[in-house]
C-alpha cells in the first residue's frame, strides 16, 4: 500500500506564535483568494510577507513569484504525496498527485502527442471546425451568453475529440467537472468531497466504457493507441490519467476564452490592435490568463525542513502556492494589476503551473485559444460586452457568465 506523508499538527503556542509573526497572513479569508475585488488582499501580503502563516487554509501561503518557482520547481524538498491533498481527494491519484518515477511513468504516455508540432499538424482544422460549427448555432441571434453557447462546449467537445471520447452531453460534462472543481476548495466542509468522489465515479464509468469502445474498434486516438497498448498502465490508471488531462483541457481553454475576450473587450484600443494584427491573439491569450490564471491556487507539502524566502519550515507542513498573487509580483510583472497585450513577459507567469507537474496542454491550450478567439472576432462584427461576471473562484478562477452582442 502506497505509503502517504501525514501533515504534521501544529502546536497552539507555536501556531500563535506564528500570527503574531505573519500579521497579515493571520488575518486572511477565504474570500480573500476566492472573491472578485479582494485581490488587494493578497498585494498587500506579497509586499511584506511573500511567504505567509495562513491559518484559513492550515498552513503556509506563497505569494511572491520567486519563491512560489522555488516551492514548485523540481527536486524543491516537497511533495504533492499527502494524506490531505485536495486535489487527490477530488480527483483521485494520478499524475497530478504522485511524485518521482511514478509521475513519469504516468505522464509519458500523454506527452508525445500534445508537443506543440503534433498539436498544430493534427488538430488546428478540426478546432477551427468545431468554432465555425458553434458560432453558426447562434450567429443570427445577435446576443448570446459566450460561456454556454460558445465557451464550454468548444472546450469540451475538442477535448473529446483530441482523446478520442464521446462527450456530446456538454451539461453533463459541466456538472461533473464542477463537482469534482468543487471538492479543491478550503472551504471546511467534507459535503464537496463527497461530492467530487460521487462525480468521479461516474466520470470513470464513461471512461472505461469509451476505453472498451476504443479496444474493441480501434482508431488513431490517444484513448485508441493506449487501449491497445497501454505502456504499462492499468485500465484504471488509464482512465484517472484521462480523467485530469480532460479537466486541464475543459477548466483552461473555457477560462482562456471567456478571460481573454472579456478584457480584450473592456480594452477597446488593444482589441483594435488585436484585430488589426492577429499575431496579437497569443500576446493577449499569455497576458489574461497571467492576470487572471485558470488554476489559481497549489498544493505542496514540506518533506523535510525547508527554508522557503527567508522562513524556516518544518517537514511535514502543508505549503499553499496562489497563483493569482505570484501572477501580480510587482518585482517580474511592472504595474502588474493592468491588462497589457504588449507586456512582454507574461508568459513568466505561473498558470500553467512549473516544474514536473507544469501542465501538460500548454501547446493546445494556446493553439485553441488563439483559433477560437480568432474565429469569434472575425464572424461577429462589431462585437460588444454586455455584461460580465467579476472572475473569481479559489482553486479555478475565471468570469462565469459572459453576454456579448454584435451587428446581425
Amino acid at each position: 500500500m502506497e505509503q502517504l506523508l501525514t501533515q504534521r499538527e501544529v502546536p497552539a503556542a507555536q501556531e500563535q506564535a506564528r500570527r503574531a509573526r505573519f500579521p497579515l497572513g493571520a488575518a486572511l479569508e477565504y474570500a480573500d483568494l476566492a472573491e472578485a475585488g479582494r485581490e488587494g488582499a493578497l498585494d498587500r501580503v506579497r509586499e511584506h510577507e511573500p511567504i505567509t502563516w495562513a491559518p484559513f487554509i492550515g498552513g503556509w501561503l506563497v505569494t511572491g513569484r520567486d519563491a512560489a518557482r522555488e516551492v514548485l520547481g523540481r527536486n524543491s524538498g516537497l511533495t504533492v504525496e499527502a494524506e490531505q491533498n485536495l486535489v487527490r481527494a477530488a480527483a483521485g491519484r494520478m499524475m497530478l498527485t504522485v511524485d518521482g518515477d511514478e509521475q513519469a511513468r504516468m505522464r509519458k504516455p500523454f506527452e508525445w502527442p500534445f508537443k506543440g508540432s503534433v498539436v498544430e499538424d493534427y488538430y488546428a482544422q478540426p478546432i477551427a471546425e468545431l468554432a465555425e460549427e458553434l458560432i453558426d448555432a447562434f450567429i443570427a441571434l445577435g446576443t448570446v451568453e459566450l460561456d454556454d453557447a460558445f465557451a464550454a462546449p468548444f472546450a469540451i467537445q475538442m477535448a473529446g475529440y483530441s482523446l478520442g471520447l464521446s462527450l456530446d452531453d456538454v451539461p453533463a460534462m459541466t456538472s461533473i467537472y464542477s463537482a469534482i472543481a468543487g471538492g479543491m476548495d478550503y472551504v471546511g466542509d467534507p459535503e464537496p468531497i463527497r461530492a467530487a468522489e460521487r462525480a468521479c465515479e461516474q466520470l470513470n464509468e464513461i471512461l472505461l466504457g469509451e476505453l472498451a469502445k476504443n479496444r474493441l474498434n480501434p482508431g488513431h486516438s490517444l484513448t485508441a493507441v493506449l487501449a491497445k497498448d497501454p505502456q504499462g498502465l492499468s485500465d484504471d490508471e488509464i482512465v484517472a490519467q484521462l480523467r485530469v488531462v480532460m479537466f486541464g483541457a475543459i477548466e483552461t481553454i473555457q477560462a482562456s476564452v471567456l478571460t481573454t475576450l472579456t478584457l480584450l473587450l473592456q480594452h477597446p484600443e488593444q482589441l483594435a490592435e488585436v484585430r488589426a494584427d492577429t499575431a496579437l491573439l497569443g500576446e493577449a491569450q499569455e497576458e489574461a490568463r497571467r492576470l487572471i490564471p485558470p488554476v489559481s491556487f497549489i498544493e505542496r507539502w514540506t518533506l523535510a525542513d525547508k527554508v522557503i524566502a527567508g522562513v524556516e519550515i518544518p517537514a511535514r507542513e502543508f505549503v499553499g502556492v496562489s497563483v493569482l498573487a505570484a501572477n501580480r509580483d510587482p518585482a517580474t510583472f511592472p504595474q502588474p494589476t493592468d491588462f497589457d497585450i504588449h507586456r512582454g513577459n507574461a508568459n513568466k507567469g505561473l498558470s500553467f503551473s512549473f516544474g514536473p507537474h507544469a501542465c501538460l496542454g500548454i501547446h493546445m491550450a494556446r493553439l485553441q485559444t488563439t483559433i477560437g478567439l480568432e474565429r469569434l472576432l472575425t464572424r461577429l462584427p462589431g462585437i460588444k460586452l454586455v455584461s460580465a461576471d467579476a472572475p473569481s473562484g479559489f482553486a479555478f478562477r475565471r468570469p462565469t457568465r459572459v453576454t456579448v452582442a454584435w451587428d446581425s
